[in-house]
């Protein structure tokens, strides 16, 4: 081959390899070059920036007890919706939880270590008199005066005593030790955190709301693969080829004689495919994805608002149900103390028989509600413990979630376009537009422009001599394409997405309805439930200025016991009643900011 082949050829071929490298680059990230910079470092954790590279932006190792950096994670260039709750959540009082754990057991040491210390020392002055006994025995028995037989018991006894004092100091030691050991090894008793910082631990762990993370993230993937269209698409292909054509000799041959042409050899080509226009068909599908990734991330909303006002309702009737709990069982007891009181009353002559079955009657009645408010408290602590994943405990310190942390009371008729059951549908609608200009645009032409380049070996080029071995093609085409007719399956298949179209409408207009109602109700509740506060409050101040004065009067003699008891069952009541109104109250209020789609402020 000349030269001026070979350089060509060489050339060609850098170019070939070239292209190829610069269209696969578009998807394939670089990251061997990447410096990672720390940026932030924390007691759990160390975030690094990758500088120079293009594959990551971040990755975020993370720190064992004794400051050791493990695995990293690798974090993408756009943040997910969860990040905020994420950083929270390392920020959330985790290290404040282990430094109290600490303090806790700190504490607990130092009161073992002087309840040993005491005990020790009881043990030493023990044994001190144990030797001086024990001294006074040996002197005893070494006098040469005989011991009378009066004084052996005596003695014996002394020393058993001595035997039986030591064994028991030393287990009464060991048992203090045990117990505090044991003490120190139990979890440390923590105090309730707040709602408001409960709450990011909870998002983030939830798996309803990782599904629909990871739905969100796929919807992004998906939009990413659909800009693909617009970029060039190139197509290696490469293979062996083995061609024999008999055909008829014609001319001076004889009759029936058959000719065989044959040819074999190699054939690589490359080829760059790139749509010049396409009527809007790649724009219908970009839009639709945006529009169902734009859904995925309101689905992701409407499941974290449903955990989130699931597990604040969890937390309020579970506090609900233990302030019902402990009335009914101190009405109990004071309906036990009054039948008691009454029976004596009734043994000395000084009651009638038939009070003490009234009150007795009651005794039941509230031992029978005390038993099922039980079952209802166990209950909200199952449902408690299914949606914040650990068991209450001291449930009589919970704090009660904050009803500032949701803003501005709503007033009433306000809109509810920010509902994300209705921005859901609202994508919906997009996504069946987008669909049908899909289909209208199959009805059009298309554009596509084509450059190829192809390489025969053999005697596909042709010849057999070295230098005509092989041949070089290249090719360039603009192509226009339409499809005049197919059978009418387009106009079906467009008339189906019209139809889709007019029932997305539908679908959308029934939830407008259907919020608006919810807010209504949501609203009405409210009002109701902060009219009726003022109205329990008053009837706490009045059951409790009448229960005081019935007591009075039965002090003076001049009230029955039967009627103090029920004074005071119904001032507990009625101040129970009004601390669940209040609690009512609250779940109102943040079932209708979930209407309005105004749950975020709690985060």
């Amino acid at each position: 081959m000349p030269k001026e082949n070979k350089y060509t050829y060489t050339m060609k071929k850098i170019i070939y390899y070239t292209l190829i490298a610069l269209m696969l680059n578009f998807n394939v990230a670089i990251a061997e070059d990447c410096k990672w910079q720390v940026v932030e470092e924390t007691p759990t954790y160390v975030r690094e920036q990758c500088v120079g590279g293009e594959g990551y932006s971040a990755r975020i190792r993370t720190k064992d007890m004794n400051g050791e950096v493990g695995e990293f994670k690798v974090v993408g260039k756009q943040g997910s919706p969860l990040k905020k709750f994420k950083d929270k959540v390392e920020e959330a009082p985790k290290v404040a939880e282990k430094v109290e754990k600490v303090q806790e057991i700190e504490k607990e040491v130092i009161v073992t270590e002087q309840k040993v210390k005491e005990l020790k020392e009881e043990k030493n002055v023990a044994e001190k008199v144990e030797d001086k006994i024990e001294k006074a025995v040996e002197k005893a028995k070494l006098q040469n005066t005989p011991v009378e037989e009066t004084q052996k018991p005596i003695i014996k006894e002394e020393i058993a005593k001595k035997e039986v004092d030591a064994k028991s100091d030393e287990k009464l030691v060991k048992q203090a030790e045990d117990k505090a050991w044991a003490d120190i090894d139990q979890e440390p008793k923590i105090g309730w955190m707040k709602l408001h910082e409960l709450l990011p631990r909870l998002i983030v762990e939830n798996e309803k709301i990782k599904a629909a993370d990871q739905d969100y993230e796929a919807s992004k993937e998906t939009l990413k693969g659909e800009y693909s269209a617009y970029y060039p698409q190139v197509t290696i292909s490469i293979g062996q080829m083995h061609e024999d054509d008999r055909t008829p000799a014609k001319g001076t041959y004889p009759a029936n004689t058959i000719t065989s042409d044959g040819k074999h050899g190699i054939q690589q080509s490359i080829t760059v495919t790139q749509m010049i226009w396409d009527a809007g068909r790649t724009t219908s599908v970009i839009d639709k994805a945006k529009h169902t990734t734009q859904q995925a991330y309101y689905r992701l909303e409407l499941v974290k608002e449903d955990v989130v006002v699931e597990a604040i309702n969890a937390w309020l009737n579970l506090q609900k149900a233990n302030n019902t709990h402990e009335a009914n069982k101190k009405i109990e007891a004071n309906a036990m103390i009054t039948l008691q009181m009454t029976i004596e009353k009734v043994k000395k002559g000084q009651g009638s028989k038939l009070e003490q079955l009234q009150i007795e009657q009651q005794y039941r009645t509230f031992q029978t509600l005390s038993m099922t408010s039980r079952l209802g408290l166990d209950s909200a602590i199952q449902r408690f413990q299914n949606v914040w994943r650990f068991e209450p405990k001291n449930i009589a310190q919970m704090p009660t979630p904050l009803i500032d942390l949701l803003g501005i009371i709503p007033v009433q008729g306000a809109p509810v376009s920010d509902n994300t059951s209705l921005k859901i549908a609202s994508m919906d609608v997009m996504i069946a537009e987008e669909q049908l200009n899909y289909d209208k645009a199959e009805f059009k032409p298309r554009v596509d422009g084509k450059l190829s380049y192809t390489e025969k070996d053999g005697e596909l080029s042709g010849g057999f001599d070295t230098d005509s071995a092989r041949k070089e093609e290249w090719r360039g085409d603009v192509t226009m394409t339409w499809k005049v007719f197919g059978g009418f399956k387009q106009t079906h298949v467009t008339n189906a997405d019209r139809s889709r179209l007019r029932a997305a409408n539908l679908r959308y207009s029934d939830t407008l309805r259907t919020t608006q109602e919810q807010f209504t109700n949501a609203w009405n509740n409210y009002v109701l439930v902060e009219q009726n506060l003022a109205t329990l409050k008053r009837t706490v101040e009045i059951n409790d200025e009448m229960y005081k004065l019935t007591l009075a009067d039965f002090q003076a003699g001049n009230s029955p016991i039967m009627a103090v008891f029920g004074m005071k069952t119904a001032h507990l009541m009625s101040e129970v009643a009004y601390l669940n109104a209040q609690i009512d109250r609250q779940i109102a209020r943040y079932q209708l900011h979930k209407v309005l789609g105004l749950v975020d402020p709690i985060l």
